[in-house]
C-alpha cells in the first residue's frame, strides 16, 4: 500500500503516461516482482543447507568444493565446513544436512571426522527431529571395509531421528559418477523445475582423452648410481579443443596388463576348458584392460574361496594365475563367476607438470617407477611400470581429474612451493605459468633429492629460472651428499626468519610430495618457525592461512 502523497503522485504520473509507456513500466516492474520471488528463494535456503566432509587423502574436500561450486551456480547457497571445525552444539539446529566422508584404516572414520563420528555415536539423549540428511561415502572397494564410516554415520543419524532425504551413496575409487547422482538429487530437491532437465541430461562419466607419447625421458642417472627411476612423459593430445586443465590438477591413467601375463592366464583358461576358444578374444580384452590381476584384494579372495570352497591363506600376496594354480575352479561354468568377482584395475592419478598456455596440444607427467620387494623378489608398482615403459608413438588413454584446492592466487601474491622428488611436478607447471603470464609475486622453491649429481629433477629449468628472475629463491637439500641427512624441512629451518616474513605478509605456501614421512616433517617445522619466530600460535596462524586459501596440500 503507498502513502497519500505516493499515491496521488503515481496516479497523476500514469495519467500522463502513454500506453507504450505503460506496457513498458508493466513489464519493467513484472521483472522485478519476479527477481525479488528468487532472491526470496535464495534466502529461505542460504542458511538451512549445511555440507560438511570429513577427509584423509582430500578427495571428499575436493568433491565437497565442487559440489558447492557447481550449487552455487545454480542459485543454491550451501554452507561448507569440515568436520574439524564444526561445532557439534549446532547439530540440533540443522535442516538440511549433507555429508562426505571417507573410510580409513579398518573401517574408521578419517581423522578429521573422528569427534563428530564419536559425539552422535556416544551421545545417547541426542534427538535430530528436525534433520533431513543424506550421506555420500568414498572408499576403496578392494578393502573388506569398503565405506563403513559412510555407513555407520548414515545408520547412526537414522538412529537419531533424522529423516534421511537421499539413501545412502557409496563410491568406489572412481566415484564422480556416483557422485554426480548424489549431487542431482541434491539440486532436485530445491529447484525441480528449472534445472532438472539440464542436469538429468549432463554427461557425468569422466572424458576419456587420447593422446600419443611424444618422449619418455629417465630423469635420473641410473649409470651413476641412481637410487631412484624417474620418467618424464610427455603426450600429444589428440584432440586439444576438447581438453580443459589448469596448473594443479592431475591426470587419471588406467594401466593395461601386459599381453604376456594376460596370454599366460588364457594359457590356463585353454588347457581346463578346450570350449571356450570362440570367447578368446573377448576374455583375453577383459583380462587386459579391465581386470586387476595382481595384488588381489582380500575382498576378492573372499569371494574366490566361496567360488571354489577352498581354504585361501590371506596373509600373502596373490596374484590371479598363481591362484588359479594353486586353487583351481572345477569346471567351466564357473569361469563367468570369476570375471564377476575380479577387481576393476583402477585409476591413479599424476600430477600435471606443464602449462596449458605453455605447452599447447601437450601434457607432460613425472613419473616414478615405485620398486619394493615381496619373498625376496623386486616388485614394481602397477601404474608406474606401465607408463615408464610406454614408448615414442604409444597411445595412452586418460581423464583430466580437477584439483579446485590446489591452484595459482593472483599473480602478484608470493607462492613459496616446498616439492621433493616428484613433488615437484605440479610446481613445474606453477613456474611455467607463472613466466608466461609474467606475474609479479615471487616465487620461492624448496626442493631436495638424494643426490644432487644425478637426482636433480629439472635441474636446468630451474637454474633458468633462477637465472631469470622468475625464481627469487631456491632452497635445495640433497640427503645423500654428506654423512648428516639434509632435508627441505632443514632448509626451512635454516631460512626460518626470512620463511616466516613470507608468510606473515602473505605469501602462499603448497606443499607436494609424500604424506609420510615428508609432509608431516614439514608442517611440524614450520609449526617450530612460527612458534619460535613469530612468537605466536601455530595452530591459530595455519588455521587463519587455510581459512584465507594460503596453505594448501598435495600429498600422497
Amino acid at each position: 500500500m503507498l502513502s497519500e502523497s505516493k499515491n496521488k503522485a503515481f496516479i497523476e504520473f500514469i495519467k500522463n503516461s502513454s500506453k507504450e509507456e505503460i506496457i513498458w513500466m508493466s513489464g519493467f516492474l513484472s521483472g522485478i516482482i519476479s527477481s525479488y520471488e528468487n532472491s526470496k528463494k535464495l534466502i529461505k535456503f542460504k542458511e538451512k543447507i549445511t555440507l560438511v566432509y570429513g577427509t584423509e587423502t582430500g578427495n571428499a574436500k575436493n568433491l565437497a568444493f565442487s559440489i558447492v561450486k557447481k550449487a552455487k551456480n545454480k542459485n543454491i547457497q550451501i554452507k561448507l565446513i569440515s568436520l574439524d571445525q564444526y561445532r557439534l552444539i549446532d547439530l540440533k539446529k540443522e535442516i538440511y544436512f549433507f555429508i562426505i566422508i571417507s573410510t580409513h584404516g579398518e573401517g574408521e572414520p578419517p581423522s578429521s571426522a573422528k569427534s563428530f563420528f564419536d559425539f552422535i555415536h556416544q551421545e545417547q539423549d541426542l534427538r535430530l527431529d528436525n534433520m533431513k540428511y543424506s550421506v555420500l561415502a568414498l572408499g576403496d572397494r578392494s578393502y573388506p571395509f569398503f565405506c563403513k564410516a559412510g555407513e555407520d554415520v548414515d545408520r547412526r543419524l537414522h538412529e537419531l531421528r533424522a529423516s534421511r532425504l537421499i539413501p545412502l551413496h557409496k563410491c568406489d575409487v572412481d566415484f564422480e559418477s556416483k557422485a554426480e547422482e548424489w549431487f542431482t538429487t541434491m539440486v532436485n530437491l530445491f529447484d525441480k523445475s528449472k534445472f532438472q532437465e539440464e542436469i538429468i541430461k549432463k554427461n557425468v562419466k569422466k572424458k576419456k582423452i587420447y593422446g600419443t607419447i611424444l618422449t619418455n625421458i629417465l630423469l635420473n642417472d641410473k649409470k651413476r648410481g641412481s637410487n631412484k627411476e624417474i620418467h618424464h612423459i610427455e603426450i600429444l593430445i589428440k584432440n586439444p579443443d576438447e581438453v580443459n586443465y589448469e596448473p594443479g590438477d592431475s591426470v587419471g591413467i588406467i594401466a593395461e596388463n601386459s599381453s604376456k601375463e594376460v596370454q599366460n592366464i588364457m594359457n590356463f583358461f585353454q588347457k581346463k576348458n578346450d570350449n571356450i576358444s570362440n570367447k578368446m578374444k573377448n576374455i583375453f580384452d577383459f583380462f587386459k584392460k579391465k581386470a586387476n590381476i595382481f595384488h588381489l584384494s582380500t575382498m576378492m579372495l573372499k569371494k574366490y574361496f566361496t567360488l571354489v570352497k577352498k581354504d585361501i591363506p590371506y596373509d600373502r600376496e596373490w596374484n590371479l594365475l598363481d591362484l588359479l594354480k594353486n586353487f583351481p575352479m572345477e569346471n567351466r561354468n564357473q569361469l563367468e563367476d570369476l570375471i564377476q568377482i575380479m577387481d576393476p584395475i583402477k585409476p591413479r592419478l599424476y600430477s600435471i607438470s606443464s602449462s596449458p598456455i605453455v605447452h599447447d596440444s601437450e601434457i607432460h607427467i613425472t613419473v616414478s617407477r615405485h620398486q619394493f620387494q615381496i619373498d625376496g623378489n623386486i616388485k614394481y608398482g602397477y601404474c608406474s611400470d606401465f607408463i615408464s615403459k610406454l614408448k615414442e608413438g604409444d597411445i595412452l588413454s586418460f581423464f583430466i581429474h580437477k584439483n579446485y584446492l590446489f591452484k595459482l592466487p593472483e599473480s602478484d601474491k608470493d607462492i613459496i612451493l616446498i616439492g621433493p622428488g616428484t613433488g615437484i611436478a605440479p610446481f613445474r607447471s606453477f613456474l611455467y605459468e607463472r613466466e608466461a603470464t609474467g606475474a609479479s609475486g615471487k616465487n620461492w622453491l624448496f626442493f631436495g633429492d638424494q643426490h644432487f649429481a644425478f637426482d636433480f629433477l629439472y635441474q636446468t629449468e630451474i637454474q633458468n629460472w633462477k637465472q631469470n628472475g622468475v625464481l627469487h629463491r631456491v632452497s635445495l637439500a640433497f640427503s645423500r651428499d654428506q654423512e648428516e641427512k639434509i632435508y627441505v624441512q632443514n632448509k626451512i629451518w635454516e631460512n626460518r626468519k626470512e620463511f616466516f616474513t613470507w608468510i606473515k605478509n602473505g605469501a602462499y605456501v603448497y606443499i607436494c610430495g609424500k604424506k609420510n614421512p615428508m609432509s608431516i616433517d614439514v608442517e611440524n617445522t614450520i609449526f617450530r618457525v612460527i612458534e619460535e619466530i613469530g612468537h605466536t600460535s601455530p595452530e591459530f596462524f595455519i588455521r587463519k592461512m587455510k581459512e584465507g586459501g594460503r596453505y594448501l596440500k598435495d600429498v600422497y
